[in-house]
């Protein structure tokens, strides 16, 4: 019974632990940095604020890694079609997550009335990322044959965004997707991830890396989707927290005091998604 009991004291020390590593690390980043750091509508910030911050990104962290085991249920389960031919929201997790990382997020916006939503997951972590991709564009193709639907809307987190955006570009996603909406999503790369082991993906999302470089030559919003950016000024993934911010989207979208894990559980995040979701096309697009 005591080593069942100190199983969740020993992962809350852990998640707690990581966050505060890491916001050291993001306030060095701000310190060292202060151009790359800055955000379009930056403000000061708040001390009580950022010490709520850090604590919901503990319990957001620690929710993370307990859920994880649920993909194996969750993957497991049957894409069902709820209402034929009505476009879908498909939820695409970061690296070295899962489909269960959505979940909160997917319960919730078929609560609020959206039918069709999907959570998917693509494996392994360490492999290159244009693999990774076309793992995202096999989900889309799959989930679009069982909906009757022509196009789908993705919900995208962390890395899921620049792949995604790479799936556009490259290999042959334009057309499939209606809206790109990604939350707190490295696009231009993360000093975090040279904290990881330079094999694949992890390399390929480090700061500048070739391979942002190269989604970032061009349109850095390919295809004919609608793109949508929404970070916070406290996420310590993403250093220096400005490469969330998408040039190109059709908005940017600043929810603040809230850490890298916290963004799947926000209500503030969600009421967001759902209103990048339902936005009009505007007169002339």
């Amino acid at each position: 019974m005591s080593v069942i009991l100190l199983l969740p004291v020993l992962l809350v020390l852990v998640t707690v632990l990581t966050t505060l590593a890491l916001y050291l690390c993001w306030f060095y980043d701000r310190r060292s940095f202060p151009e790359q750091a800055k955000l379009p509508d930056e403000e000061i910030m708040r001390p009580l604020s950022i010490l709520i911050g850090i604590i919901k990104e503990s319990a957001a962290l620690t929710t993370l890694v307990a859920s994880y085991p649920l993909r194996l249920i969750h993957d497991a389960s049957p894409a069902r079609t709820r209402h034929l031919g009505e476009q879908p929201v498909i939820l695409v997790h970061g690296y070295g997550g899962n489909s269960a990382n959505f979940l909160f997020m997917q319960w919730r916006l078929k609560w609020r009335g959206w039918s069709n939503v999907y959570s998917v997951s693509y494996t392994p972590p360490h492999i290159n990322a244009r693999k990774l991709s076309q793992q995202v564009v096999d989900h889309v193709d799959r989930i679009l044959k069982a909906t009757g639907a022509q196009k789908a809307h993705l919900v995208c987190h962390s890395m899921g965004g620049p792949l995604t955006r790479y799936a556009m570009k490259n290999l042959g996603l334009d057309g499939k997707v209606d809206r790109v909406i990604t939350l707190g999503s490295p696009h231009y790369g993360s000093r975090v991830a040279a904290l990881f082991p330079a094999l694949g993906a992890a390399a390929q999302m480090r700061y500048q890396s070739p391979f942002v470089r190269e989604l970032a030559t061009g349109e850095t919003c390919p295809g004919s989707a609608r793109y949508f950016s929404i970070y916070s000024n406290m996420d310590n993934f993403v250093l220096p927290v400005s490469t969330a911010v998408l040039h190109g989207a059709e908005e940017n979208i600043n929810v603040p005091y809230l850490g890298h894990c916290a963004l799947l559980y926000s209500n503030r995040v969600l009421d967001q998604v759902e209103r990048c979701l339902l936005k009009p096309k505007q007169t002339g697009e």
